[in-house]
């Protein structure tokens, strides 16, 4: 992290970059609790909604590496930053979250509010486009390119914790409902 302005920022990666890392880790307790429910669930369902979750908080942390690695050219972090930005979008799209949405995972539209469209659909989408963004300030040694990428990264952790907490509530019920049976 060369650039003066960049450099403000040490402290505050440090900490995302940890609960990222630590968050990461506590998915993988979450998951380990209850795979037999995970493993009864579609293939799509899982790839468009719990590795996503993963996607996100492993984001936050690659983000936040590159922003505390010694010496990184700013343009080289730019550029590292909008491929990252870029490949989350792509990863969007190719797990097609925003498909099962609409279609559900068995073919019927499923019962959504609207709290459910706003994580797991707009909100991943605009932390990605905030990401390209702050890249392009970055590369331009703009003012908003610092700003714009700490509010990318932490939306990427803040969604991240969200929808993990959504998956444990219904692990927790799905656990209730095969013991009541």
């Amino acid at each position: 992290m060369s650039e003066p302005a960049l450099q403000h920022w040490h402290e505050f990666y440090f900490l995302l970059g940890t609960s990222a890392a630590a968050l990461t880790g506590l998915m993988a307790v979450v998951i380990s609790i209850n795979p037999e429910t995970i493993a009864q669930r579609p293939k799509s369902g899982v790839r468009a909604f719990v590795t996503p979750t993963m996607v996100f908080f492993t984001t936050a942390f690659v983000v936040s590496g590159l922003l505390l690695a010694p010496e990184v050219p700013v343009r080289s972090l730019a550029v590292l930053l909008a491929v990252t930005g870029i490949a989350g979008v792509a990863y969007l799209l190719w797990t097609r979250g925003h498909h099962y949405y609409v279609h559900g995972m068995d073919g019927q539209p499923p019962n959504l509010d609207s709290e459910d469209w706003i994580f797991f659909i707009g909100l991943p989408y605009l932390s990605y486009l905030l990401l390209v963004a702050a890249a392009v300030g970055i590369w331009q040694h703009a003012g908003f390119g610092a700003p714009t990428l700490a509010i990318a990264t932490m939306l990427l952790l803040v969604i991240g914790i969200h929808n993990a907490w959504d998956l444990v509530i219904w692990l927790a019920q799905q656990r209730r409902n095969s013991s009541e049976s």
